[in-house]
Parts: C-alpha cells; sequence; structure tokens
C-alpha cells in the first residue's frame, strides 16, 4: 500500500507540472488561436539552457540559473510571435499556415539541439537530495520541492490573470479579440506576452522534469502531446479547465504506469479524452467559445 501512495503522489507531482507546461499552450491558443506545434521543441530547449546554465557549462545555482533563464525564454517567444506568427495573422488560412510555421520550427529546434547537444540524453541532477516523510510515506524530497514550485507557478498565474489590469486584458482578448480593440487593448501585444510567458512556463517545466526524466534532443515531442490532450480535455482556451484536466490525467498516469507499464500512458489517456469528449464536446471546462482564464 505504501508502494501505491508513492506512485499517487508522483503521479501528483507529475500532474502539477503538467499542469504548468499545459496553461502556456491553453494561453496562447485562447488569446491568439494559435496551435503551437513548437512548444515540445521550447520545452526541451529552455532544459538544454537550463543545463547549460548550471551542470553544463557556466555552474550557476539554481536560483541564479532560474533569474537568467526566464528573460531568455520570454525574449525567445515574443521574437517568435512578432517575427514568425505576426506577419501571417490576418492572411489568408493564417491559422494553418501559424501551425506549419511552428511545426518547422520544431524541426529546426530538434536538430539544432541536436547538433549542439549531441544525442545522448543529458543527466541534470537533482537540486535537492534525501527523502522526507509525509505520514509515514517515503517520498523524494525533490518530487515535493517539485510539487511545491509548480502549484506556486499555478497558483501566481491564476492571481495574475485575474487581480491584475494586464491579466483582465489577456482574459479579454481570449473572449473577444475585436471588442478588446475596441476598447483600446493592444492586442499585438497582448499576443506576444502570452506567446513568451508560454515559452516561460513550458521551459520551466523542461527545468523541473529534467532530473526525472533527463534531457534528449527529441524529448520534447510527448510533453507537447500530453499538453495537447490536456487542452482538448479540460476545454480549448480554458485555463482552468487545463489544470484540472493535467492532475486529472497526471492520477491516471500514475494508475496505468503502477499496474500496466508506461507504454500503455498515452493510450489510455486518448481513451480517457474520447471518453469525457463524447459526455462533454467541449472539454470539462469548456463552453463552446476559446476562453483563456477561463
Amino acid at each position: 500500500m505504501a508502494q501505491f501512495f508513492e506512485v499517487i503522489f508522483g503521479g501528483i507531482t507529475q500532474a502539477a507540472v503538467y499542469s504548468i507546461i499545459a496553461v502556456g499552450l491553453s494561453l496562447v491558443y485562447g488569446t491568439g488561436r494559435t496551435l503551437n506545434f513548437a512548444y515540445g521543441a521550447l520545452y526541451t530547449t529552455g532544459a538544454y539552457i537550463s543545463w547549460v546554465l548550471t551542470v553544463g557549462y557556466l555552474g550557476l545555482p539554481l536560483w541564479l540559473a532560474v533569474i537568467v533563464l526566464i528573460p531568455i525564454l520570454f525574449g525567445i517567444g515574443v521574437a517568435i510571435e512578432v517575427l514568425m506568427l505576426r506577419p501571417i495573422r490576418g492572411g489568408k488560412n493564417w491559422r494553418v499556415t501559424a501551425m506549419m510555421v511552428t511545426l518547422g520550427l520544431a524541426f529546426v529546434l530538434d536538430n539544432a539541439n541536436l547538433i549542439l547537444f549531441g544525442a545522448v540524453a543529458k543527466p541534470m541532477p537533482a537540486f535537492i537530495d534525501g527523502t522526507v516523510s509525509i505520514f509515514g510515506i517515503t517520498v523524494s524530497a525533490y518530487r515535493v520541492a517539485v510539487l511545491v514550485i509548480a502549484l506556486a507557478i499555478v497558483a501566481l498565474l491564476e492571481l495574475f490573470l485575474n487581480r491584475t489590469r494586464f491579466g483582465w486584458a489577456v482574459r479579454a482578448v481570449a473572449q473577444d479579440i475585436q471588442g478588446a480593440r475596441q476598447v483600446g487593448i493592444d492586442v499585438n501585444r497582448i499576443f506576444a506576452f502570452t506567446f513568451g510567458l508560454s515559452v516561460v512556463l513550458t521551459g520551466l517545466a523542461g527545468l523541473l522534469l529534467s532530473p526525472i526524466f533527463l534531457i534528449s534532443p527529441q524529448g520534447g515531442w510527448e510533453p507537447f502531446l500530453k499538453a495537447f490532450v490536456i487542452v482538448v480535455l479540460g476545454g480549448l482556451g480554458s485555463t482552468r479547465g487545463a489544470i484540472a484536466a493535467a492532475f486529472f490525467l497526471g492520477l491516471v498516469e500514475a494508475i496505468v504506469v503502477y499496474r500496466l507499464g508506461a507504454n500503455w500512458t498515452m493510450p489510455v489517456w486518448v481513451v480517457t479524452l474520447l471518453l469525457v469528449l463524447m459526455i462533454r464536446p467541449h472539454g470539462l471546462l469548456g463552453k463552446g467559445q476559446s476562453e483563456a482564464a477561463g
């Protein structure tokens, strides 16, 4: 029984990190109506940058590496939106074009990471060693730290979206772009900001999970697929739906891995998604229209 609860705790920890990844993907879709296929590659890129900043080359302490990492990731996200997506937005079939552009970017990033860092997976040591006992159950201290950090990020994001003027502007753009323009909101600024924020979120998730799963050049595709399933299950554009779906599927994954093995994770996720969509076609918290921060 103790082993089962350890597995469940591990699932909750991974679910918290999945929620960070999914919220970023949901934000971009909710505001910009863009599905970013480079999201997984950016997850991997964030992990590699973290590796370079810490154990790879520079040897920075984790707290300082995070301070350096966040503006780098944000700048990458803003540059992608401004230089690659903004010029095509509004054109004929621009949503399809945007998906093709981000898919091409994913291949470019994956191959760049392969050339720069090689095909061998990079280990990232856990920055907190040891174990802790919770209600008599021994769990990794690093997983506890990851859970606390991930929950803090999600809570801060919810506060930002629901308690700040800029967060209200993001919600307004997600609900009605034309209406947001009419009340004076700089829509392009919101697009750039949310894209930058999404890259920060997926990059931080890459940092948090890299000591658990290692870092490899094509390692971002599974997190992207999982984030996509979570976003669809939660309701396209709904950040709260993404959070709820992430924890639901994270627990499902933990039980499946414990009982059946890791190879069954994605098949069970997909079957779960299909069953839920048969009952609620717009997802757990979707209402038929995109609503970032919904």
